[in-house]
């Protein structure tokens, strides 16, 4: 092992500290008062976009809020064109985006994208040079909203319609708010970028309130936490031993990969949720989609990791000293796999594996680290050891992608929740929220 490789564990560690993380908020906000700025968001849309949808909806909540409260600066940034190998099956992930986006207008009484409305790249370009039209700050909320509402609710009137490709003016928009949004380093929409820290969506709202809050002092809470109230008793439940009497034919399928720093939370949190309502858990890992040849953009990579922190933070949970284990350490992880299954403790050596390169720095793909994992789920390393070099988890593994592409899912962590009476699928752990909420319905 090199000595830059040994080292990346504490490099991460340093990277994800709260130390760091207040230090630059400290300086960014020390040069703004001093530059006497106001505070300043620039959000990103896309017109087909279902989330950008959402968030303009949240942003007309978020304005009105707290637009009297502290001086704001919002500017919006529509673009037409993302980076394609952020969505590696772009057909499923908009088929999940339109499902869940009317799950988010649900609970937050938004209105909602319409399912099944076919929209062509002209009526792409026309909703977007519309758009363009819209002035860039706070008072154009409205007008952005409108057109986003005309676009998802119902097919655009054809005498409407304009077929004419973007002018010059336009292109050059297009163009440098794409740019602005590679420079600052984000690959999708629905963002907003706000003192060097990138908020997702409606879900991630919650993060930037509170960060305003508490600069200015105010006497408030955020009103974007619905989704998090859910994951918020479930991370209580390691104080615990509380248990709901479970109904028959109940199960959680969790698809995860070992890579994912998003499944580590998610297994975290799968197996209190299982346990909270007595559902038998089934983990079905499948390869990281790098050794399955598909391209992660490094931008991608980095929000993820920062974004997972500050998940882990909220719930309680270990992260940040990460020794990747792309390749041998993956390989290593899952060649051993169903010996675990078969005594018994899958879930709990996934766990110890998990724990041990997303937050404890273990370096699985050596036989030093391998043998703490092994050891501490109580599995016999010598036999362990004997196994490493058979392949046949590679079938499995492949079963369980296929499995979960069937769902209509296609990256980790997704969850299938699954009883006597129907089936909800959902992608990502964010929805492990509406998990319970579907368990909780089902029971009363």
């Amino acid at each position: 092992m090199s000595v830059k490789t040994s080292l990346m564990p504490y490099l991460a560690q340093c990277l994800s500290s709260d130390e760091l993380l207040n230090s630059k908020r400290y300086l960014f906000e020390s040069n703004r008062q001093l530059r006497r700025q106001s505070h300043c968001l620039k959000v990103f849309i896309k017109i087909d976009d279902p989330y950008s949808f959402i968030l303009l909806q949240a942003l007309a909540q978020f304005i009105s809020r707290y637009a009297s409260l502290m001086p704001l600066n919002i500017t919006f940034h529509p673009v037409l064109i993302v980076e394609e190998n952020a969505f590696p099956e772009p057909v499923l992930w908009q088929k999940n985006a339109i499902s869940d986006s009317q799950y988010l207008a649900k609970l937050y009484c938004f209105h909602s994208p319409t399912a099944g409305i076919e929209h062509n790249q002209s009526d792409k370009v026309a909703a977007t040079k519309k758009l363009l039209t819209c002035g860039s700050d706070t008072k154009s909320i409205a007008r952005l909203i409108a057109i986003f509402d005309e676009y998802w609710q119902a097919d655009v009137d054809s005498q409407n319609k304009t077929t004419a490709a973007f002018n010059a003016q336009e292109d050059a928009s297009l163009n440098r708010h794409s740019d602005l949004l590679q420079k600052l380093g984000h690959y999708q929409t629905a963002t907003i970028n706000y003192a060097g820290e990138w908020y997702w969506g409606v879900d991630r709202l919650a993060y930037l309130e509170q960060r305003l809050i508490a600069l200015h002092k105010l006497p408030l809470q955020p009103i974007f936490t619905k989704t998090r109230l859910n994951l918020n008793a479930i991370s209580s439940l390691k104080h615990t031993k509380t248990q709901i009497k479970c109904h028959t034919n109940q199960q959680l399928t969790l698809y995860f990969s070992i890579r994912s720093p998003y499944s580590h939370i998610g297994l975290e949190q799968a197996i209190l949720l299982a346990k909270k309502y007595q559902i038998p858990l089934t983990i079905k890992p499948i390869l990281p989609m790098v050794m399955r040849g598909l391209a992660v953009p490094n931008a991608k990579k980095m929000y993820i990791f920062h974004d997972t922190r500050r998940e882990a933070r909220r719930l309680n949970i270990d992260y940040g000293k990460v020794a990747d284990p792309l390749g041998q350490g993956v390989e290593r992880c899952y060649a051993l796999f169903k010996y675990a299954e078969e005594q018994g403790r899958g879930t709990e050596y996934l766990l110890n594996y998990s724990r041990a390169v997303n937050s404890q720095g273990l370096h699985s793909d050596t036989d030093k680290g391998l043998k703490i994992i092994v050891e501490r789920t109580g599995l016999d390393w010598l036999h362990a050891k004997s196994l490493l070099k058979q392949s046949s988890w590679r079938n499995w593994a492949q079963l369980n992608l296929d499995e979960m592409m069937q769902l209509g899912l296609w990256g980790v962590p997704s969850f299938s929740y699954q009883s006597s009476k129907q089936q909800l699928n959902v992608w990502g752990q964010d929805r492990l929220a509406r998990i319970e909420q579907f368990i909780q319905s089902q029971r009363l």
